[in-house]
């Protein structure tokens, strides 16, 4: 999910020969060759500067613990999980396709299958709690009616649900998170600025839940500033729409993006989510009155859970 759409999660690959394969390297030399299928997204941008974030700071006992990839696609952050010492991961992807790819990767890369990939929607179908959790979402708000029946009359070759409808799956995934994470674990997400980061932690507080239920709390850990990028002719012809689209999102919705000459540039914001307990939410210290404060999370405070 959300890898290699235009602009690092923002670009549809190009359909390419089955057959072929291309190199993803991340920080310290950790190097993998995966397979290049049309049916399975591309590594991003923002998919190697998540890796590389991975590779700088896990804690080392999380990489003993228990590990759940959501949406990894060609598998590549899964694999990488797995050369920095994880025994005990799992990964998932709405696409049946990319799971079969990514089975194959881990095959190639390390000669043996380790790596339970699974085909699911966000979390898998079991009671197991993760210690951590990794996902790099769509980074696309669901298109207004108008722009989607524009890309309806355009055959695309990678499903359009891995790039769009962000919110949507950022709310359930917010939703569904302490049901899947365990006591002091964590999750790692990458945002894209595109979906409107903070109007969509805004809508998790404001729907009911009841009272004394758990909380989450995000704090941003690393933004990078990346332009959008338009790597074939069917995004290129669509220019026009998605600019007015992600300007209507500004005024919307709190769309973030800043323009450099002809260029749009948006920043991913690589997120730590953690599940407060209701008296630990309490225990919380006040936010600090400075600017650097206010940038670095997405709210004061901790993020009311959706439902």
């Amino acid at each position: 999910m959300a890898e290699g759409v235009p602009g690092g999660d923002d670009a549809a690959a190009a359909p390419r020969p089955p057959c072929a394969t291309y190199d993803v390297c991340f920080d310290l030399g950790h190097c993998f060759r995966l397979f290049d299928r049309p049916e399975t997204f591309h590594v991003s941008q923002a998919g190697l500067a998540l890796g590389d974030h991975l590779v700088r700071h896990l804690r080392e006992r999380e990489l003993g613990g228990r590990i759940l990839e959501i949406g990894t696609g060609s598998g590549a952050i899964s694999l990488l999980l797995r050369g920095l010492g994880a025994s005990s991961i799992s990964a998932t992807d709405i696409s049946a396709a990319a799971v079969s790819t990514a089975r194959q990767n881990e095959l190639a890369n390390f000669g043996d299958a380790v790596i339970d990939f699974r085909h699911s929607d966000l979390f898998p179908d079991s009671p197991r709690r993760f210690d951590l959790i990794v996902f790099n979402p769509p980074g696309w708000r669901t298109p207004s009616d108008v722009f989607k029946a524009e890309l309806d009359e355009k055959h695309r070759s990678l499903d359009l649900a891995a790039m769009f409808y962000g919110d949507s799956v950022l709310l359930r995934f917010l939703h569904q998170l302490p049901e899947h994470l365990a006591p002091g674990g964590r999750a790692i997400i990458g945002l894209n600025s595109l979906v409107g980061i903070a109007d969509i932690f805004g809508r998790s507080r404001s729907i009911q839940r009841p009272s004394g239920t758990a909380t989450v709390h995000s704090e941003v850990l690393e933004r990078i500033e990346f332009p959008l990028l338009f790597y074939t002719e069917e995004w290129l012809e669509l220019r026009t729409s998605l600019l007015a689209q992600f300007e209507q999102g500004r005024e919307e919705y709190a769309a973030t993006f800043i323009t450099r000459g002809n260029t749009l540039h948006w920043f991913y914001e690589i997120t730590e989510v953690t599940v407060l307990a209701p008296f630990e939410e309490l225990a919380l210290p006040s936010p600090l009155p400075t600017p650097a404060r206010a940038v670095l999370q997405h709210s004061a405070g901790a993020e009311p859970l959706v439902g």
